[in-house]
């Protein structure tokens, strides 16, 4: 369970956050990011000063708390170190604060399988976007204080941009949940089964090639399909520009009814090919889901 990782380590420095005072400390710590995102720091006086403490032996007992897992010192200054600024983040976006109300309704996009309109909920921080007949086609974990001055349908298209940067990370051999690496990517081809949110997709399911990775620090696994790592590929983006089809728009988890699209296990890769009328494109991916190759051609002379 959680790698290598030692939870006695992990409640011990959790245990330094447990004081109002301490993470006033960080708040302050935080103004300095807020000119430029510079770590510039911030001396010990107006430290004190910003977070209004007179007893100088009991702000610097909170501060010597905090010491070298959430703050670093040095010359007179401090500053937040990596896992502080982590920690301000999630007291702004309200992850510690208690219980959050939850919205739903309807958005703007239809079920590429039908004519259904989807439905969307935000409850405990997870966007779930579902259709009346087909069930939960999309889900993603957001900040809580996302829905502030935000409705539905811009919450559905900033999760679509999320879930293109999971797929981009996770190409780049850099999980998205800890930062670690992944074991060696295998491809698979299955048929699809019965109830599944890829049903919903126009073009031929029967079998489609799947990306399968885990991460080896914290056991996340990926098991997604080919085509959708291909979507953020240059090649891609730039064929569906020429379409008038934004790729950061496309509803990932089930695809478009814009465009077709079929996969093929290669012996070190993939290929994918996307088609939109007459027009088709070709990528092949290669073992660690770089681009190898790419071609455009028309469809015309093969009718």
């Amino acid at each position: 369970m959680g790698g290598d990782v030692d939870p006695e380590t992990v409640a011990e420095n959790l245990a330094a956050l447990a004081n109002p005072l301490r993470i006033r400390i960080l708040l302050a710590l935080a103004e300095t990011r807020r000119p430029s995102w510079e770590h510039r720091g911030m001396r010990y006086s107006d430290l004190r000063s910003a977070v209004a403490v007179e007893d100088g032996g009991r702000f610097n007992y909170h501060l010597n708390e905090l010491r070298d897992q959430f703050v670093r010192g040095a010359e007179g200054k401090y500053w937040l170190t990596t896992a502080g600024s982590r920690i301000v983040d999630q007291v702004y976006a309200r992850t510690f604060s208690g219980a959050h109300e939850a919205i739903s309704g309807p958005v703007e996009w239809h079920c590429p399988a039908g004519e259904a309109r989807l439905d969307a909920t935000f409850e405990d921080g997870i966007l779930t976007v579902s259709c009346p007949n087909h069930g939960v086609l999309f889900d993603m974990r957001l900040s809580f204080t996302a829905p502030r001055g935000r409705d539905l349908d811009e919450l559905f298209a900033w999760a679509n941009r999320r879930a293109l940067w999971y797929l981009e990370s996770v190409s780049w051999d850099v999980c998205p949940h800890c930062a670690g690496h992944f074991e060696e990517l295998t491809f698979t081809t299955r048929s699809l089964e019965p109830d599944t949110r890829l049903e919903t997709l126009r073009w031929d399911t029967s079998t489609m090639v799947m990306a399968g990775l885990r991460c080896r620090q914290c056991g996340v696994s990926f098991r997604i399909p080919a085509f959708h790592y291909a979507l953020t590929r240059a090649p891609t983006i730039a064929f569906l520009h020429d379409h008038d089809i934004d790729y950061r728009t496309l509803e990932l988890e089930y695809g478009s009814p814009s465009w077709a699209c079929e996969s093929e296990v290669l012996d070190d890769g993939v290929v994918i090919r996307f088609a939109i009328d007459d027009d088709q494109l070709e990528i092949e991916l290669d073992s660690e889901l770089y681009t190898r190759s790419y071609r455009r051609t028309s469809l015309t002379g093969e009718r």
